[in-house]
């Protein structure tokens, strides 16, 4: 049988491996030229679908229960158990900083998920390059007051951890580098592979954990991390600003006004943690930016 290529170099090398040929030729089927998919999503027994540009597109291929199973395993390579830690909280990280969910039934002790089995959905997540010419967050991040750091909102798959990636390598790079500290719970947020960033990066730790670190014994200008939101993280950034370490990170949502109103955002809202929240949304034309000063962003209170 012919190798199926579709629009080769956007996708992961990885998953041109890993895919099953039906697969790539349904994608192929409905891709259009030139685009990157941003998902691939498997369902059992319903249409697949990937997402481009925002928007889903069903595909042929209808799979079943099994083979589900034999693909996970596949991703795994061979092995479940090596992968159960994340595989209990719903992911699966490949290389290339693929992420991989999973839906299933649950088998849940003392309410702690313990195991998925009977797979009813895989859903790859798709990092984006690097843009050449995207939102400059690195300036906004220098022009607000020294120790304040910024926050970037945005609705799932609005393009939050590529626009961090992007930040890293600004601001770790050119010819004034800061000293960055990355905090990549999930381990994708995959920054290139170039020896003169001045990036240090804590893999998989808890963020909270990874924050107290890069504010107390990296001597970091800059902290960096993914999807904050909850109490213990919110504590760890008060710590870190008592450092005199800015946070730029991001969170989910799609109002300033509804992020404001969530109790850990609220709590470094009134520290003062951020100078500025930036908006992100996709438009017609691209993506959009709105930036709200703090003075702002208080008023919505």
């Amino acid at each position: 049988m012919q190798n199926v290529i579709i629009h080769q170099g956007f996708l992961p090398d990885l998953l041109y491996q890993l895919l099953p040929e039906r697969l790539l030729a349904s994608i192929a089927e409905v891709l259009p030229p030139d685009a990157t998919p941003e998902e691939i999503h498997l369902r059992c027994g319903r249409c697949a679908s990937i997402t481009v540009r925002g928007k889903s597109l069903r595909l042929s291929a209808v799979w079943t229960g099994a083979e589900l199973e034999r693909l996970l395993l596949q991703l795994c390579q061979g092995s479940r158990y090596a992968h159960e830690e994340t595989l209990r909280e719903g992911y699966l990280m490949l290389e290339g900083g693929v992420r991989v969910g999973v839906c299933g039934r649950a088998a849940v002790v003392d309410g702690r998920v313990t195991d998925i089995a009977a797979l009813t959905a895989l859903v790859f997540r798709i990092p984006c390059d690097i843009p050449q010419n995207g939102i400059d967050f690195c300036h906004l991040l220098r022009c607000l007051p020294q120790g304040k750091g910024l926050l970037i909102y945005a609705p799932p798959g609005g393009g939050k951890t590529t626009a961090l990636r992007c930040a890293a390598v600004s601001l770790a790079g050119g010819e004034h580098p800061l000293r960055v500290a990355v905090v990549d719970t999930r381990r994708e947020l995959l920054l290139p592979n170039d020896p003169s960033l001045l990036v240090d990066v804590l893999s998989a730790y808890p963020k909270h954990v990874g924050i107290s670190i890069a504010a107390r014994t990296l001597g970091a200008e800059v902290i960096l991390t993914d999807e904050i939101g909850t109490k213990e993280e919110a504590e760890a950034i008060l710590g870190a600003q008592t450092c005199g370490v800015p946070l730029l990170a991001t969170a989910h949502g799609a109002e300033l006004s509804e992020l404001l109103r969530r109790p850990a955002i609220r709590l470094l809202h009134e520290a003062r943690c951020f100078g500025a929240y930036a908006g992100l949304s996709r438009t017609e034309a691209g993506q959009a930016l709105a930036v709200t000063s703090f003075e702002a962003a208080d008023a919505l209170l």
